[in-house]
């Protein structure tokens, strides 16, 4: 069978498959069996094609709801409930910084100036050299080691302005392989 023929067979509209890697169509195609309902596979196939993407369009979308079995405004609503989904491009590293209350209270306003101040950019921008961006996320669930911020989905806990730059300069250090900067980073935190 052709791959064509072979993703409409699986249920897989064609024009939503025909840019990801086949091997990323079949894995796709093979999570849904890994739940009693379809629909229990969403955020697993989520998390695969942003990790393929770097980020969730709406075409990514459809094609989870195809995959699952609804539409794409559910998977919509998912998707922005969850805050380590990100619906457009992002730096190599990036930060989301809690601003609910007991970071707030705790000082996460100072970390996102210091962000600022460090990379010249604000919530929502992308540093010219693509390596860093900065987003402001709703709880992290850390309110006990607060303020927190992410990398990666990898928590940097209790932060001050210096821990912040510090862990800016051990990231641009690492540059040139992000996961192990990231790890770095989080045993020196």
């Amino acid at each position: 069978m052709s791959g064509s023929g072979q993703a409409k067979a699986e249920g897989l509209p064609q024009a939503l498959v025909q840019a990801l890697p086949e091997a990323l169509a079949a894995e796709l195609r093979a999570l849904p069996l890994r739940y009693p309902q379809r629909r229990g596979a969403l955020l697993p196939i989520l998390h695969r094609l942003q990790e393929w993407r770097g980020h969730l369009d709406p075409a990514d979308m459809r094609l989870a709801g195809e995959i699952v079995g609804i539409s794409a405004a559910e998977v919509f609503s998912v998707l922005s409930f969850y805050t380590m989904y990100r619906q457009r491009p992002v730096g190599r590293f990036p930060i989301g910084v809690c601003r609910n209350i007991s970071c707030w209270v705790n000082g996460s306003d100072k970390l996102v100036e210091t962000v600022k101040q460090e990379l010249g950019i604000a919530p929502g921008e992308i540093t010219a050299d693509g390596l860093f961006s900065l987003q402001e996320v709703e709880c992290l669930g850390s309110c006990g080691t607060a303020p927190c911020l992410e990398v990666e989905s990898r928590y940097f806990e209790n932060l001050t302005p210096d821990k912040v730059r510090a862990l800016l300069a051990r990231l641009r250090a690492g540059a040139s392989d992000p996961a192990a900067a990231i790890r770095s980073a989080q045993n020196e935190a």
